[in-house]
């Protein structure tokens, strides 16, 4: 014979217990989160500023972070974007591997506006060069004039 699990009767010690519990879960979660998105934007503020110390360093400070927290259902590590205008965003992070480095990208919207192209940034030089091949179309990435719709090398847009 099996027994049944009842429930704690409310009320008793033990459900008040449970309730403290599910709550105390849910700010620790709460502040978890919170923390990761400052750690990711004060990481990205720092790497920007240390990296790329006369261009992105100028010109992003601080505040123009907004951090996001781990998706732990993913790996995917806290991160923090800032916006530069004219659909172009920065994309921090920390990798997640035994090396733990900063990883930068540069989000551009994709010529043919079906999504984002990402390109990694590995110094100023990296920047400068790319910064050179997007000035001439106003900061929207180029692709191969026969790979157009969602077939381009873009990231769609959600």
């Amino acid at each position: 014979m099996t027994d049944t699990l009842t429930p704690p009767a409310t009320g008793s010690p033990l459900a008040l217990l449970f309730d403290i519990a599910a709550t105390t879960g849910q700010l620790t979660a709460g502040l978890v989160q919170d923390e990761e998105r400052e750690v990711a934007e004060t990481a990205a503020s720092d790497h920007v500023y240390t990296a790329y110390p006369d261009t992105l360093g100028l010109v992003v400070d601080h505040e123009a972070w907004t951090g996001f927290p781990a998706l732990r259902d993913n790996s995917v590590q806290p991160s923090a974007v800032a916006y530069l205008g004219d659909s172009l965003w920065l994309h921090h992070t920390i990798t997640a591997d035994a090396d733990h480095h900063d990883a930068l990208a540069l989000l551009s919207p994709c010529i043919c506006g079906h999504g984002y192209v990402p390109s990694l940034l590995l110094d100023e030089r990296d920047l400068l060069e790319l910064l050179q091949e997007l000035r001439p179309t106003s900061g929207r990435a180029v692709h191969c004039a026969d790979a157009v719709g969602p077939d381009c090398a873009s990231i769609p847009a959600a």
